[in-house]
């Protein structure tokens, strides 16, 4: 006990320890504020959580899927310009002489099969009204306001300037959970998610429209973030990768209710509506679901008492009998600042160059990822078909993930789902019709969408074991940031389908996935490795916390309360 005390007085400068007294009043001396105190024995917040959720039960796993149905409506917010901005390029018919003359001449050659496309259109100049009439049912935004041909990058911004607002949204977030707290910064987040996508139903033009992907976005970011601390900080460390898992799966719950709404509501405002209305239904789940504000939230604030009552109250659901009076809460305080910690990267070259390599991965993974989801229009012959089976093959990929991250461990899965997509692209090049309605391309493209699926799970969860626990923060805020800009430019790629030759934009998807396959391969595999506390422990291959709670963990055990 003397030799954990000792431990804990004596971490490095990054993470000195900091608590609160019972009278609510902080202590950063680093030494415990009276007798009594001295009495107790210090503990993270990680040790105990991992001790009173010995394992999964019944009341647990309906308390964490009630915290995930929180983000049920994340993915539709996020993807639903692909549906209610499609451009239906093979739905229309001639209704000027111009247009019957050039359908003449294709069936004179034998080409009246293909007639009706992208390329006739755009290639003679065509005007939607005079020249031909859009004949497909479901009514969009891009039809509405004439967005096609030459205008068709204004599709490819409204999806893309979304992520400007995630971007904002992101470097905000910090502040607001620091203020407020996970979950009510995640319930503001919702709450401006719900009021800017049921205002887009109303958008009377495309500028309104795209002020309100904004300030969606912006939300989108706060909610999704502030839900997955509030939730992971409730998760022993043993179930994290489960508990990320099934967050994952809560996104591919949401893709597949917007292309279920999609496919059945015709008038792309009404789509907006109901979405908005999902967004309230997660914004309710806030309020039913009986988890209390982080305890981490409350120890920053220095209320160690309203941690502890947290955590008893986690107990209680979890059906493990534990005294919290022997019991003195410790966390880590950040003594430097976002910018100061920027600049410790001259400092320690290592930790820059890890940091390098992932948010490189960041940018990759999300740029293929969105060039695949606002492209199935331009890859597949129909469209909620080629939605779906991207939705399905999302949750396959955040399954595959866990198993395979087992089998191999974190780096050589990384590169496995890296390979796997350079290797569909390729065969997606190959011309080879399967049936009528699917060819090669559609089945290796749905493939490679599992495999960059895969891949973003294995590197969310690899780059949070390389950053060292005093910049973690800071490194996944700096990787999320370049992410975000892979998925501005994401939706762009598609519009390659209608200027160059198919394979083009395949052969960027397989030299992209080359290209992250050559960063992971320059970084430490962090498989039954502990997890750095410092920069400096990069250097010193220090093991980290591990071995730090694993005592605390034992302690617990060794001193459970007898109560009933």
């Amino acid at each position: 006990k003397q030799w954990y005390q000792r431990r804990v007085r004596g971490m490095a400068e990054y993470t000195p320890l900091r608590s609160s007294s019972r009278s609510g009043k902080e202590d950063t001396s680093g030494q415990p504020a009276n007798h009594d105190s001295m009495q107790k024995t210090p503990l993270s917040l990680e040790a105990v959580v991992d001790t009173i959720v010995p394992q999964l039960n019944w009341r647990l796993s309906l308390l964490f899927l009630s915290a995930l149905s929180t983000i049920f409506h994340a993915a539709a917010v996020t993807y639903v310009t692909a549906l209610t901005g499609n451009i239906p390029y093979k739905s229309w018919e001639c209704v000027s002489e111009k247009c019957e003359s050039l359908f003449n001449n294709a069936s004179a050659a034998g080409l009246e099969t293909g007639f009706f496309s992208q390329k006739t259109i755009c290639d003679n100049g065509m005007v939607a009204g005079p020249d031909f009439r859009w004949t497909e049912q479901k009514t969009t935004f891009t039809t509405d306001w004439d967005i096609y041909c030459e205008d068709e990058a204004k599709l490819s911004t409204i999806s893309s300037i979304y992520f400007v607002g995630a971007l904002l949204g992101l470097l905000s977030s910090t502040a607001i959970f620091d203020m407020i707290g996970r979950k009510r910064g995640a319930m503001l987040g919702c709450v401006l998610i719900t009021v800017g996508t049921a205002a887009s139903a109303a958008a009377p033009n495309y500028e309104t429209l795209l002020v309100l992907r904004i300030v969606s976005g912006f939300g989108l970011l706060i909610n999704y973030t502030g839900s997955y601390c509030w939730i992971i900080e409730f998760a022993p460390t043993r179930l994290r990768n489960l508990v990320n898992g099934c967050y994952n799966l809560g996104w591919t719950f949401s893709y597949l209710i917007l292309v279920l709404m999609g496919y059945l509501i015709d008038k792309w405002q009404h789509v907006y509506m109901a979405v908005s209305v999902i967004c309230v239904i997660s914004l309710a789940m806030f309020f039913i679901t009986p988890l209390p504000e982080s305890p981490r939230f409350h120890l920053v604030r220095g209320k160690e008492d309203e941690a502890k009552k947290t955590l008893e109250l986690l107990s209680k659901i979890s059906g493990t009998a534990l005294s919290f009076d022997a019991i003195h809460l410790v966390y880590d305080e950040r003594v430097q600042n976002y910018f100061k910690q920027v600049k410790d990267f001259k400092k320690y070259p290592n930790m820059l160059k890890r940091s390098l390599l992932c948010m490189s991965g960041w940018f990759l993974v999300s740029l293929i990822t969105y060039a695949y989801t606002f492209g199935w229009s331009k890859i597949g012959s129909d469209l909620y078909t080629s939605y779906l089976f991207a939705a399905l093959g999302g949750g396959l990929g955040y399954i595959l993930s866990i198993l395979v991250c087992r089998i191999l461990g974190r780096k050589k899965a990384t590169l496995f789902f890296f390979g796997s997509v350079t290797v569909m692209n390729l065969i997606a090049m190959l011309d080879v019709d399967l049936s009528a309605g699917w060819n090669l391309e559609q089945v290796a493209s749905l493939l490679g969408n599992v495999g960059i699926l895969g891949a973003f799970a294995m590197l969310y969860l690899y780059t949070g074991e390389l950053a060292p626990t005093s910049h973690r923060g800071m490194i996944m805020c700096l990787s999320s940031s370049c992410a975000r800009v892979g998925s501005f430019i994401g939706p762009y790629v598609s519009l390659l389908y209608g200027v160059t030759d198919r394979r083009v934009p395949l052969a960027l998807f397989a030299g992209l996935s080359v290209c992250a396959c050559v960063a992971i391969l320059f970084l430490p595999d962090t498989t039954g490795e502990g997890i750095p506390e410092t920069p400096k422990d990069l250097d010193d291959g220090k093991e980290g916390k591990e071995g730090f709670d694993r005592l605390g963990r034992s302690y617990i055990a060794e001193n459970r309360s007898s109560e009933p």
